[in-house]
């Protein structure tokens, strides 16, 4: 299909819903508007691996994945990748993070994150990703459609890209799409080339290549010949190195580390799933903090909203 009959489709197929949408919402007086916006963003990076960030946007009454269900979203996303592709790779699982911040909009904003290891692949210069997304489903498996934002490094061209971007930014390196169901019906793949491989270029670069490296070559040596008679001559001995001791990290300061990595505020039971103490353990903790004045809890329906008091007094002032 031409990419103009493509983009064509596209804008009529976003015409048709936003109008319907609109009548809906007008007629029933009932209906409220989307509740969860989702976006994907992608960063590729040299060595093959992906960071991911997927970003929820949601009214204060909508549902937030819980830490096993991210984390069993995406292990079963990339085994079934890693079957379908036939190559090897993993998520990274201390690369996994999850915060939910509640905003001065009434809005909640939930943030998961994590790597994926192998997930482009790399050769002849070039960085090449897209037969990942193969997989049936594959952002259905996740938190379903939403607009999709792929980085990729500095050192990279584009040098085909399929399905055409709806915005692409060469400044940022930055492709964009506005929806993941248009993105993976049409065979995606993203060619990337490395700046350092310019084609017959290299071949006028060479002679200062190899001077370069001659004259890298010729100062270590001399480097090398001084530090031989110097040390033999006199003997350095170097201070010892003290090692690090790093103290084990308390319940308390867990619990404030997890806070605070939400942006200071956090429903109580999503620091017991993060932290994964019982409700009973948390409870006694954030107990604790409050009488210490470090944190202050708000009744909120059945659970509690935990803010960080320095957090607290700081956007106060700010305001």
């Amino acid at each position: 299909m031409p990419i103009q009959v493509q983009m064509k489709h596209r804008t009529s197929t976003a015409l048709f819903l936003t109008i319907t949408l609109i009548l809906i919402v007008a007629f029933s007086g009932t209906v409220h508007a989307q509740t969860t916006i989702t976006q994907y963003r992608i960063q590729l990076n040299s060595d093959g691996s992906a960071a991911w960030t997927i970003t929820q946007v949601s009214d204060l009454n909508g549902s937030v994945d819980t830490w096993a269900g991210f984390e069993g979203k995406v292990t079963s996303l990339v085994n079934a990748v890693a079957n379908q592709t036939n190559r090897q790779m993993s998520a990274d699982n201390s690369t996994f993070q999850m915060s939910t911040v509640i905003s001065s909009s009434n809005s909640k904003n939930t943030a998961y994150s994590f790597t994926w290891l192998n997930f482009s692949v790399t050769k002849h210069g070039q960085l090449v990703a897209g037969d990942a997304f193969s997989v049936n489903g594959f952002f259905d498996r996740l938190y379903g459609d939403g607009e999709l934002q792929i980085n990729y490094p500095a050192n990279y061209t584009v040098e085909t890209v399929t399905p055409t971007p709806d915005q692409q930014v060469p400044a940022t390196q930055t492709l964009e799409w506005l929806g993941t169901q248009f993105f993976v019906t049409e065979n995606p793949q993203i060619v990337l080339k490395s700046q350092g491989i310019v084609g017959s270029d290299s071949v006028q670069l060479f002679p200062f290549v190899l001077v370069s490296v001659a004259a890298v070559a010729v100062v270590a040596a001399v480097v090398a010949t001084w530090l031989f008679f110097v040390n033999r001559h006199q003997k350095i001995k170097a201070p010892p190195v003290m090692p690090t001791l790093t103290l084990p990290e308390t319940e308390e300061e867990k619990v404030l580390r997890v806070i605070r990595s939400s942006g200071g505020g956090i429903y109580q039971s999503a620091v017991t799933e993060q932290c994964r103490f019982s409700k009973a353990k948390t409870s006694q903790l954030l107990s604790a903090l409050e009488r210490e004045g470090k944190v202050r809890r708000i009744k909120k329906g059945r659970d509690k909203i935990v803010n960080i008091v320095e957090q607290t007094k700081a956007r106060k002032n700010a305001g």
